[in-house]
């Protein structure tokens, strides 16, 4: 069947031109601030060492469009009809497997190579990285694997890992300890079919102290036609499922509602191309909400005459499990090419914001991609401010015509534009207190390969510079651009940051599907614009040149491609002086009766105040970003402060805090199931609530007596101030 053919039979208004046609709206010039300076990285994934071996191998299918790039001329039919990302979505998970105190690097990989799993050997603040993936039953050389999350399934104390699969069933790997997993996923009912899985999270949606799994699912990827074509025919629907205990689970997709999204004109069964998900308690009520990072594709938007479908979705938890999408009520219906989550209180006003990365406002100049209206906003990455009422304000509006003037933050704070992305991570990494945000992407698929993000490092300016008492300021930092790893070449997909050596600092670990080896093309010799931003000045592999009539839709290749792709270790080397806490969540479930928090505690919102400074606010999750997870324990900006005060709110509702945390402090904050803000609690209730807790604890040997004592004084307190 012809590719036009294809086309009308959907339905759809796309088309695929000889052009790409953008119509571009300038911002206003604007000066972009310094940064904070002091604060550099240092790429340890060099030559001689494990981290610098590892090379991601291409799918199966790669060899299709690789075919193309041997025909002398190339039509839009050959793109549509070739698959997409091809040279695979890795991930990147840091957690702790071998329980020694610090994080471990595990990074996915394609078939014929064997899954990395980096050994951290800290010593004397200096980290070191060690493979020790091969013989730990990890390996799973055979699987084309895309993302993975990481979480204590069994609440064991080991954390266990999950992989997901391209096309192919995901794989559960049981944390035996020692550094040897087993898979156990025939047993667990977690196979979860053969579907096109990219990323996963977990947390406890029904609150009985075990972790469940959700994935988010996009297409077979065998052609383009579920980006270019029918806006749902040919999806993957999203999975979740329910752990029953003992390693064992239960699909709850449609039985859960998750499956159901809210079309604008009522809810139905329905599956997105979801790229990226993440559990997190988005309003702080102590249940698991569900954020999805949806994708339009080249579907035109409404005001272009078409429809929209790609939403960063919410579904509300009831508390008991059951989910319903909330994101019209939320105010989020806004569509984009939405492919990455992290989250954070951006503006200081106590409530959860989230990040969401996005197509860019540069890709659509890269010729030959489809046709497609652009105006500056329409495919912005950009922050998703959350208001007291738990509506969501975003300061492009892509539905709006034009998005950079009809919004409420037209120029973003100042960027005016923003490249591609895929991962993101938030993180303070400059420890001034406030919450900054870093995202990489660029684009190796159909017929592009862009090279227009080289580190997108988004410095918070604080509280001071949040306008009209609600819109944060961010500048764009560069420090990325010197730290040896050369991004504006690479197609970074994995993200994911934690103080890999312990300096108060955080690092970043990426992970990429391709390198880009050849000469880039400047977007500028393409296209005169001027968008007054720091990204202004990206570029593209031209790997296809146009040929005949300005009209035409073919092509022929140029010689240049892509190669495997590698990892990237960024150390933060810190350099300014300021201080931080490192805060990790750990649940007590099975060390007193009435606790009911997973081991990891994941699923807590953490909150840090430092004396004389913004409280920053940071959820513990298990997968977010782009298939990748940040590490569990939380690193909180000080500033020059010597202490501060840890404020958690449990899955199911529970508040502790710990009052003077000192800087330099690395604190594991257990869960005491006794909430200093519960109204309906005497003193003396309360404080043998904490008091028996404490015991239990401190007999189990989870803390210390003296870590006993420090949180009982605190707990007292906590709860003399709130009543």
């Amino acid at each position: 069947m012809g590719f036009r053919h294809r086309y009308r039979r959907a339905g759809s208004v796309v088309a695929v031109t000889a052009a790409t046609l953008v119509v571009l709206t300038p911002g206003q010039p604007v000066a972009i601030a310094d940064h904070t300076g002091g604060v550099t990285y240092t790429d340890i994934a060099t030559p001689g060492t494990s981290l610098a071996d590892y090379r991601r191998a291409p799918s199966p299918d790669h060899a299709l469009r690789e075919a193309n790039r041997q025909k002398p001329v190339v039509t839009a039919e050959d793109f549509a009809e070739e698959p997409v990302h091809d040279r695979g979505l890795p991930g990147v998970v840091l957690f702790d497997y071998d329980n020694d105190g610090d994080s471990d690097v595990f990074v996915t990989n394609g078939p014929g190579r064997p899954m990395s799993l980096y050994r951290n050997d800290l010593h004397h603040g200096h980290a070191s990285f060690v493979n020790v993936a091969a013989g730990s039953g990890l390996e799973l050389t055979a699987m084309d694997a895309n993302g993975a999350c990481a979480g204590d399934l069994d609440n064991d104390g080991n954390i266990d890992l999950y992989i997901l699969g391209r096309n192919e069933p995901d794989h559960l790997l049981e944390n035996l300890g020692h550094g040897k997993f087993r898979d156990v996923t025939e047993a667990s009912h977690t196979a979860a079919g053969d579907y096109d899985h990219i990323s996963c999270t977990m947390a406890d949606f029904d609150n009985d102290g075990k972790l469940d799994i959700a994935v988010a699912n996009t297409w077979p990827m065998k052609d383009a036609f579920a980006l270019l074509a029918e806006p749902y025919k040919y999806n993957d629907p999203n999975q979740m499922f329910h752990n029953d205990g003992g390693l064992r689970f239960t699909d709850v997709s449609d039985s859960s509602g998750f499956t159901t999204i809210d079309t604008g004109h009522g809810m139905a069964k329905l599956a997105d191309i979801s790229w990226a998900i993440a559990a997190v308690d988005i309003d702080q009520d102590g249940d698991q909400d569900l954020v999805v990072a949806n994708d339009q594709g080249a579907i035109p938007m409404i005001k272009y005459g078409g429809m929209n479908r790609g939403f960063n979705r919410v579904w509300k938890n009831d508390g008991h499990g059951h989910f319903t999408d909330m994101t019209y009520q939320l105010h989020l219906e806004e569509p984009g090419a939405w492919m990455g989550l992290s989250f954070g209180d951006f503006n200081f006003d106590g409530t959860i914001d989230m990040f969401s990365t996005n197509f860019g406002d540069y890709v659509l100049m890269n010729p030959p991609l489809p046709q497609i209206k652009q105006q500056l906003g329409d495919w912005t990455s950009r922050w998703l401010l959350q208001k007291p009422d738990g509506t969501f304000v975003d300061p492009r509006r892509s539905s709006q015509n034009p998005p950079s003037g009809n919004a409420p933050d037209p120029t973003l704070g100042g960027l005016n534009a923003t490249p591609f992305g895929w991962g993101t991570s938030t993180l303070d990494y400059d420890n001034d207190g406030a919450t900054d945000i870093l995202y990489h992407g660029s684009l190796d698929a159909i017929s592009a390969v862009t090279a227009d993000n080289p580190g997108a490092l988004l410095h918070n300016e604080g509280p001071s510079a949040v306008r009209n008492g609600f819109l944060p300021t961010f500048n764009y930092d560069d420090v990325f651009t010197r730290s040896g790893a050369d991004h504006s070449h690479r197609t970074v997909i994995g993200v994911a940051t934690g103080d890999l050596d312990h300096n108060g600092f955080e690092d970043v670990v990426t992970v990429g599907s391709s390198v880009n080896p050849g000469e880039l093309t400047p977007y500028h010799s393409v296209q005169d614009f001027d968008f007054h931003s720091p990204f202004d000045d990206g570029s593209f592999l031209e790997v296809y040149a146009h040929i005949g009539s300005h009209d035409s839709v073919l092509y022929t290749p140029t010689g240049k491609h892509t190669e495997d792709g590698n990892l990237a270790v960024e150390m933060n080397n810190g350099g300014n002086g300021n201080r931080s806490v490192s805060v990790r969540t750990k649940g007590s479930i099975g060390f007193t009766p009435k606790a009911t928090v997973n081991r990891d505690g994941i699923g807590a919102v953490v909150k840090f105040t430092p004396a004389g400074g913004p409280t920053a606010i940071r959820p513990v999750i298990a997968g977010s970003s782009f298939a990748s997870q940040d590490e569990l324990a939380g690193t909180f900006g000080m500033g020059k402060a010597n202490r501060g005060t840890v404020d958690v709110l449990w899955p199911g509702g529970v508040r502790n805090k710990l009052y003077d945390v000192r800087a330099g402090e690395r604190v594991t904050m257990p869960e005491i199931p006794c909430s200093y803000a519960d109204k309906t609690m005497s003193a003396w209730s309360y404080g043998t609530c904490v008091t028996h807790a404490v015991r239990d604890l401190v007999k189990s040997r989870q803390i210390t007596l003296g870590q006993g004592i420090r949180l009982t004084t605190s707990a007292l307190r906590a709860y003399y101030e709130a009543h």
